[in-house]
């Protein structure tokens, strides 16, 4: 890796991922919770939650199977494949988003559905389509995107205002990144067939998929459980509490996004950089833990001052929540880039039972904040868990090393 270049394309993309990300937080969310009020908030938290369940997962997985396989289908000379499993993910996204909404809000009306379909389908687009500035390392393409999804995202506050559908929000967003995303592509435009690659790229795709769905939904299960253990208000207050945290944590994994992309690039990497990029993160995490904790007075106060006090008990163990996630995720690309895949499914299903598991215990002595503490224990026993599978399949591959030269 040329580090002048590595840390460039973290930047960008660091401001990349925070320009959409503050704008929803600092000015639509707020704006949102103004209008409708505690209860409402929380369901449409819920629904948002739901929509990235179903959606980033099989958007994230296409682009990240596209960018690892991308030089094979080149050498192969091959072309096809992901824009079939494009369409079946957008049929099976829908059909999901329909079921799951209702059985969350049995009052939606249709043009609520249709609209959280379009928000899902235009999301699984955005995030498989964008791969096409990751494939050469286009990080300033990227940002030049999100900031016409951020725009998108303001023009939809203000249309939520006259209209009233919290759902303009993102798909104004949405429509105004995917607008800059096909003028830049032509991925899109590839031919609809079935290639001689499409069992590999399908069974590798459906491993790293499984993997996604369970991280996805440990990511978002605390407001899916929360929703009926303790109802709308509560989502609303756990959420709130969690919002600077989330924000430093989504500003800091873009890096992760740069690191696979590089990781493509090469056949191995050392022991010693991985420590410097795990350590980086550590102090940034320490630093924006301090930060968050100092500013979330000021910030709930303000932005959400009818849960505020609520809100601020909760602080301190969901920024230590977010901070650990992050610690987390800086290992998952190198797992993913030189370990195999299953590794992630067997990962993502262990800390699944451990989350439930943890969460109902201290749900059972201390209601939300046990529930809360449970949460991050499960997220220390993941990061424990990320960094014992690096470094055994990285000792495996050593020693194989060894032997062969011997």
């Amino acid at each position: 890796m040329k580090k002048k270049k590595f840390l460039i394309d973290s930047l960008l993309n660091i401001i990349s991922a925070a320009l959409p990300l503050l704008v929803l937080q600092l000015i639509s969310y707020p704006l949102i919770a103004r209008v409708v009020g505690g209860e409402e908030y929380g369901l449409i938290i819920t629904l948002i939650s739901v929509i990235t369940v179903v959606s980033f997962p099989l958007g994230n997985v296409l682009n990240n199977i596209r960018l690892l396989r991308d030089e094979e289908y080149k050498e192969a000379n091959e072309e096809g494949d992901f824009n079939p499993l494009l369409l079946g993910s957008s049929f099976v996204s829908i059909l999901l988003i329909i079921y799951i909404s209702f059985y969350i809000d049995s009052s939606l009306e249709i043009l609520d559905f249709i609209l959280l379909s379009l928000i899902t389908v235009a999301s699984l687009w955005k995030e498989y389509l964008i791969v096409t500035f990751r494939l050469v390392l286009n990080y300033k393409g990227i940002l030049l995107n999100n900031i016409f999804m951020s725009l998108g995202y303001l023009i939809g506050s203000g249309i939520f205002l006259y209209l009233g559908n919290w759902q303009i929000i993102y798909f104004t967003g949405l429509l105004f990144s995917l607008i800059y995303i096909l003028r830049h592509t032509s991925l899109h435009k590839e031919k609809f067939r079935f290639s001689n690659l499409f069992k590999i790229t399908a069974s590798k795709g459906l491993a790293l998929y499984i993997a996604n769905l369970l991280k996805n939904v440990l990511s978002y299960a605390d407001k899916l459980i929360l929703l009926p253990l303790l109802g709308p208000v509560t989502v609303a207050i756990y959420y709130s509490s969690t919002i600077l945290g989330k924000i430093i944590s989504m500003m800091i994994n873009p890096v992760n996004s740069v690191i696979l992309s590089y990781l493509v690039k090469v056949d191995n990497i050392s022991l010693k950089n991985v420590i410097k990029m795990f350590s980086v993160s550590t102090i940034i995490g320490v630093f924006g833990y301090i930060l968050t904790i100092w500013i979330s007075p000021y910030f709930l106060g303000f932005f959400y001052k009818d849960w505020a006090e609520e809100s601020l008990e909760l602080v301190y163990i969901t920024t230590a929540t977010a901070i650990v996630g992050v610690l987390s995720t800086v290992l998952q690309p190198f797992n993913l880039r030189f370990n195999k895949i299953s590794w992630q499914i067997y990962l993502s299903g262990i800390h699944l039972v451990v989350y439930v598991a943890l969460c109902y215990y201290f749900f059972q002595i201390a209601g939300l904040k046990g529930f809360t503490f449970g949460v991050l224990m499960s997220t220390v026993f993941k990061l424990i868990m990320q960094l014992s599978i690096f470094l055994f399949n990285y000792r495996r591959k050593d020693t194989k090393e060894t032997e062969s030269i011997k």
